[in-house]
């Protein structure tokens, strides 16, 4: 294992914990920003942060999600509890406002628009960073076109002195992501600021969670010309040790027969934090640079990244893809539907409490 940027990390799961202490600083001025539409945890975070005793040391700075309706009784409970979402969120004191701005996740040709149209919006406002000490993005609630690009533009902000800290916050819910399920997927495309530039040859990488096949046959439609070795990443340990051999029997035929995939090449990383993931995207991507890019046959590769699983694994695929410039090729869904009857029973013992993920600044300056 090279020496890494995140090599040594902070992550700690007692967000309230964590904050309620750092917020004894006076000079600790925070600017949450969150990802607001039909998800129930996309509050939590700053939920959160106003009982940590910031009092008007907290803003926010939210991006209200406008994507396509759905339909039928699905489509009634997302519309409902966006609603309900957005009325919570108007109540939520003591808090200071840097702005709700309306972000069309699709544009009229239904090609995704999300993380442009985000990072567009904080390009034309860059004095709101400058003011904060520390920048909290909660990608609770936040599709990955959107948090990958705008979560890159970030660290790359503080790397250049426009402010020191950046924190991820994000709660997890396996059981209420399974009732969420996307349809009407497009094209596979790279990701706005992770395109694949060149003529090279690539390794794909794809993160793996559970019904993925549709977007995995779209991803692998549009890399077959250039891929010449697939290493599916899969979650274990997991919080539930099965959810390991349910993603595998469920994706076997497309996997193994389909894809051609030799078991070997399965890559397993630790569910519960993002820099596992991170660390062995970052070697995968070293020997394979090394072992395949001096045959003369085949040239320099590049590897491919694809996060289709949740989203703390997904960050450590951002942060591999950050360190080392790596294209990220992904699906994103043109409507959502959900398990009404198996939500609504989820949302009623529900307990959500974020993680705290520092990626910049002080732990990082020794």
């Amino acid at each position: 294992m090279t020496d890494t940027r995140w090599m040594d990390y902070y992550l700690d799961d007692n967000f309230v914990s964590y904050w309620t202490q750092r917020a004894k600083n006076e000079k600790t001025n925070v600017l949450a920003i969150l990802g607001l539409g039909f998800d129930p945890r996309c509050l939590t975070a700053i939920k959160a942060l106003t009982e940590c005793g910031f009092g008007n040391r907290l803003s926010y700075l939210a991006f209200k999600l406008v994507s396509r309706p759905s339909f039928g009784k699905s489509g009634k409970l997302i519309e409902d509890l966006g609603q309900s979402n957005l009325a919570q969120f108007n109540k939520i004191k003591p808090c200071i406002s840097e702005g709700i701005f309306d972000v069309e996740t699709h544009d009229g040709e239904g090609h995704y628009v999300g993380g442009r149209k985000v990072l567009t919006i904080l390009a034309q406002k860059p004095e709101i960073l400058s003011k904060y000490t520390d920048v909290i993005v909660d990608i609770s609630g936040m599709p990955r076109g959107i948090f990958f690009p705008l979560v890159s533009y970030l660290i790359h902000q503080a790397d250049n002195g426009r402010f020191p800290n950046l924190h991820i916050a994000v709660v997890e819910d396996p059981d209420l992501d399974a009732c969420i399920v996307g349809h009407e997927y497009g094209h596979a495309d790279y990701l706005h600021t992770f395109r694949h530039l060149g003529e090279n040859k690539t390794i794909w990488l794809p993160l793996l969670g559970s019904n993925e096949a549709v977007r995995m046959g779209e991803i692998h439609n549009k890399l077959k010309s250039s891929c010449i070795e697939i290493c599916p990443i899969v979650p274990f340990p997991a919080e539930s040790l099965r959810r390991v051999d349910d993603i595998l029997v469920k994706h076997a035929e497309l996997l193994f027969e389909g894809f051609q995939i030799s078991q070997e090449n399965l890559i397993l990383c630790d569910e519960h934090t993002p820099f596992d993931v991170y660390r062995k995207i970052i070697d995968v991507e070293a020997y394979y640079r090394n072992r395949l890019g001096g045959i003369h046959s085949i040239g320099p590769v590049t590897a491919v990244l694809s996060p289709l699983s949740s989203k703390t694994l997904s960050l450590g695929m951002l942060l591999a893809a950050v360190e080392c410039t790596l294209p990220v090729c992904h699906v994103e869904a043109g409507a959502i539907d959900v398990d009404v009857d198996r939500m609504t029973g989820i949302l009623a013992r529900s307990n959500y409490s974020p993680k705290e993920i520092w990626l910049t600044g002080e732990p990082y300056s020794v």
